[in-house]
């Protein structure tokens, strides 16, 4: 008897273990982007509640034991997340090259992309991030997509990180998150009409770095503006605000954003504007997250809003 019980203790457990597998392969079919059809599901897991969750749309970085973003976007919803081990025969660039073929045959867009130490340290993606031992890998061996589509009407963020550890094997972590409330990325931004309504604009796609360096094509655009939308304002005083965020002490992020300040005084005052550059580093968080960004804003334009 003793034999028979051992036999039917060992026979459910096989039972309940390949249940258990056939549900972790029901569930990893169940996200927006599915499984490469040769990579293992290694750990799965799903929230039952909605949860608040950082959207990640910069690199990481870690200032006094604290992980800090450029960009992140704080949002409720369900997230579920697959960790995958790729197929030998799959490099990391190769991985990343197969998510974004996923990505571009269901109509979604890259919000952000980074590969290598432009992503920050992999320590922090894999452990204080993600939480999961298996992505510990060098810097250099890093990707890292952020990505938001939609199937059937629903929107979906999906945060998708690629490693590839030292013993050359590859692994991909899937992110995926429901946002309770849709999230707006690249929403047309008419500059004139906000300055006039609001006295204040944040210029979209817009984004200095880490040391307030404005790229050499967002200071086109910025060119652009200000032959085009802005010269309605030209009698006008312009404050151009920077906010910059970034893994530095406050003294030089603020010192960082008044460089970004004047960076884009020079490209203003070419086209004629009155502009006063005004460097505020991290000290006006959006929703208690520091946010780089810039902004316009026209005080009597505002004083008239108040009255």
């Amino acid at each position: 008897m003793k034999e028979l019980s051992t036999s039917r203790d060992w026979f459910c457990s096989i039972t309940c273990m390949l249940v258990g597998l056939f549900s972790l392969s029901l569930h990893a079919s169940e996200q927006v982007i599915p499984a490469h059809p040769r990579a293992e599901l290694e750990i799965k897991e799903v929230s039952e509640d909605d949860e608040p969750i950082n959207f990640i749309l910069s690199s990481a970085q870690r200032i006094r034991n604290e992980v800090t973003f450029e960009r992140a976007i704080k949002v409720f919803g369900s997230v579920s997340s697959n960790t995958y081990r790729m197929p030998s025969d799959l490099k990391r660039l190769d991985t990343t090259d197969w998510f974004k073929q996923q990505i571009t045959s269901l109509g979604g867009e890259i919000e952000f992309e980074c590969e290598q130490r432009d992503c920050g340290r992999a320590t922090i993606w894999a452990s204080d991030i993600f939480g999961e031992r298996v992505l510990s890998a060098s810097d250099v061996n890093q990707n890292y997509l952020a990505v938001a589509l939609e199937k059937d009407d629903v929107q979906y963020l999906l945060m998708i990180y690629v490693v590839e550890r030292s013993n050359r094997r590859v692994y991909a972590h899937v992110v995926e998150i429901l946002p309770s409330e849709r999230v707006a990325f690249d929403a047309p931004v008419d500059v004139s009409s906000e300055l006039l309504r609001r006295g204040t604009v944040t210029l979209p796609d817009v984004v200095p770095d880490s040391q307030g360096t404005i790229s050499t094509e967002d200071l086109e655009s910025l060119r652009t503006l200000a032959e085009t939308e802005l010269q309605e304002f030209v009698d006008e005083e312009i404050y151009v605000v920077c906010h910059v965020n970034g893994p530095n002490a406050t003294e030089e992020l603020l010192e960082y954003s008044r460089g970004c300040a004047e960076q884009i005084q020079e490209v203003f005052e070419d086209q004629g504007l009155n502009v006063v550059p005004f460097g505020n580093g991290p000290l006006s968080p959006i929703e208690q997250t520091p946010v780089s960004r810039v902004e316009l804003v026209i005080p009597r334009l505002l004083k008239q809003e108040l009255e």
